[in-house]
């Protein structure tokens, strides 16, 4: 489906709040303690994700279509990343090769199976999250996602409220199988970006409205994970993604949209990926100047955003253009609800 110029201009102001996201990311692991706060760029992928991921299902001929076009979208520039990362830690004897192997398939926190770098966790989120949203797919309910946003953010608010009273269930909270099959801690992110596209196509109800305020007022549980970050900053924060998103979507943050942060945008996923091999590498090659302080800023910002553009221009687009290519000359599928 074509999109006009002013959709364009929203897309790219969104390219722009990926970029910054993918920066505090990197500064976080670059920087450590001054950049800590950085690590919430990824709530900030994660509202992303929940508009992105319903506009795309809305515009697919079929189940078979999103799936592919997801796998081409997640796998070439992160098998680039395990690549790179687990041949290090393989050679410098940090790692298996079972785990890199296991690392390759993006199912390894299903398997409890160790991720060879950090950023990797958040894949996991974002494969149940589409999985869930292609139940409701299956099930032609996309129509009425205001109502499973609402039922699954009051299971999530059940239990967590459950948690604070009774002082019991954070074991249980902290289990995968439970952070699989309702995402507590990141849910109402996914969730708060599917209703701002809703919002923001014309088709909200209250339903809409109700879930996105719900969405918002989640976050006042904070993240009680290993980041620890507190109730009132995570409010704060997440209160400021999300209006940042529906400023880009509606074009209200044409800032954003500068062609150096856009552009930057672009490549964060492979940015996302890429930054902590190449810190590896890096690291391990200047050895004892790698822990000066010039060190992040002259030698690990530019070859990681570098290695992210080569990974976008020789390994991602290729690879979108490919299945592009194929499913545009493919017959509708029956899978596609009616």
């Amino acid at each position: 489906m074509p999109i006009s110029r002013s959709e364009a201009r929203r897309i790219r102001a969104l390219d722009g709040l990926r970029g910054l996201a993918a920066l505090g990311v990197v500064a976080y692991h670059y920087l450590d303690t001054p950049a800590y706060y950085g690590l919430l760029g990824v709530e900030l992928f994660f509202v992303i994700s929940g508009l992105v991921i319903l506009m795309t299902l809305e515009r697919v001929r079929s189940l078979s279509q999103f799936a592919i076009g997801r796998a081409c979208r997640l796998y070439p520039a992160y098998w680039l990343s395990v690549a790179a990362a687990g041949l290090f830690l393989w050679a410098t004897g940090r790692t298996a090769g079972q785990t890199v192997l296991i690392n390759s398939t993006m199912l390894q926190a299903f398997l409890y199976v160790p991720n060879l770098i950090s950023p990797y966790w958040t894949l996991a989120y974002e494969l149940v999250f589409y999985a869930a949203m292609s139940i409701v797919f299956a099930a032609n309910r996309l129509r009425n996602i205001d109502l499973v946003a609402v039922a699954w953010l009051a299971i999530m608010i059940l239990f967590r409220s459950l948690m604070l009273l009774t002082g019991y269930g954070f074991r249980l909270y902290n289990d995968w199988i439970i952070q699989s099959l309702l995402m507590p801690q990141f849910g109402h992110l996914f969730i708060a970006g599917m209703m701002l596209y809703r919002i923001n196509t014309g088709r909200a109800t209250i339903l809409t409205w109700v879930a996105l305020v719900l969405s918002v007022l989640y976050s006042l549980f904070g993240r009680s994970d290993w980041a620890h970050i507190g109730t009132l900053l995570y409010f704060s924060v997440n209160g400021v993604f999300i209006a940042a998103v529906w400023a880009a979507w509606t074009g209200r943050a044409r800032a954003l949209a500068t062609p150096l942060l856009a552009e930057l945008g672009i490549c964060s996923y492979s940015l996302y990926l890429l930054h902590l091999p190449v810190k590896l590498i890096l690291s391990h090659l200047f050895g004892e100047l790698s822990g000066e302080p010039w060190f992040p800023f002259i030698v690990l910002f530019p070859s990681a955003v570098g290695a992210a553009v080569l990974s976008r221009r020789y390994v991602e687009q290729p690879a979108q253009l490919w299945v592009r290519k194929r499913l545009s000359h493919a017959p509708a599928s029956a899978d596609k609800p009616a």
